[in-house]
């Protein structure tokens, strides 16, 4: 139960700025797949599952005394959110391993999530680096925004005390760019940068222009770490 919680607190930024996208637009929060999937007849009678904004789904267990589920994978390609590794679906019905401690979760490609390492408060958690996970298309493009701010008050954005930063993926290039900014962005960084589904090994990483150490895992994920960028300031990384 805990690491579940963890793992919920670590997707705040997240879910937060779909708050944020509900408030502004009325996007639904959690939404049923038919939502993103109209055309598909499959999604229509789905209430098992749900999604969190376009890009989470989400495949709880709602059974007792099992550890596996079986949930329906809307086509196209979707990342494992904890390891990454790709499941490439036509439309159809998957087993999943659901030991008590684990709560399956995909990423939809094309996404880009900001989630944060998890502490045992709200408060405790805003203080940690970011890790924006980037879920790349078949294309190899991807895209993503964070609301940010005091996590307190009210009518930021009415009054404009808030932090509007959107992350874009094309061709090998991660940007990083700020259209909105207030101080509650310094007191946070981008600590690491997760690239989920890069086909081939890099042979050298540049974060604004400067080589980056990396590490590349045999399921194409690539991983650059101590990061160090505010929050508040632009930054791009390229992988060659």
């Amino acid at each position: 139960m805990k690491d579940v919680l963890l793992t919920r607190y670590s997707l705040l930024p997240f879910l937060y700025t779909l708050f944020h996208r509900a408030h502004l637009q009325g996007d639904t929060v959690a939404r049923p797949l038919f939502f993103e999937f109209p055309w598909d007849v499959a999604t229509w009678e789905l209430d098992r599952q749900f999604l969190w904004g376009r890009s989470l789904l989400v495949t709880p267990v709602l059974e007792p005394g099992v550890d596996s589920v079986t949930g329906y994978v809307p086509q196209g390609t979707w990342y494992d959110f904890y390891t990454g590794s790709s499941v490439n679906s036509s439309g159809e019905m998957l087993k999943m391993s659901a030991p008590l401690e684990h709560l399956n979760l995909h990423i939809r490609e094309g996404s880009i999530l900001p989630t944060q390492k998890p502490g045992t408060t709200t408060e405790a958690t805003r203080g940690n680096p970011l890790r924006l996970i980037v879920a790349l298309s078949s294309h190899a493009t991807a895209w993503g925004d964070l609301f940010w701010d005091d996590g307190e008050s009210l009518d930021t954005f009415e009054k404009g005390n808030y932090s509007y930063v959107v992350f874009n993926v094309t061709q090998n290039i991660f940007t990083s760019t700020v259209l909105h900014a207030s101080t509650e962005a310094t007191k946070v960084t981008v600590g690491t940068l997760s690239i989920f589904g890069v086909q081939k090994p890099p042979s050298k990483v540049l974060l604004n222009g400067q080589e980056k150490p990396f590490s590349y895992l045999d399921n194409q994920v690539l991983n650059v770490s101590d990061l160090g960028m505010s929050l508040s300031q632009g930054f791009s990384l390229q992988w060659l």
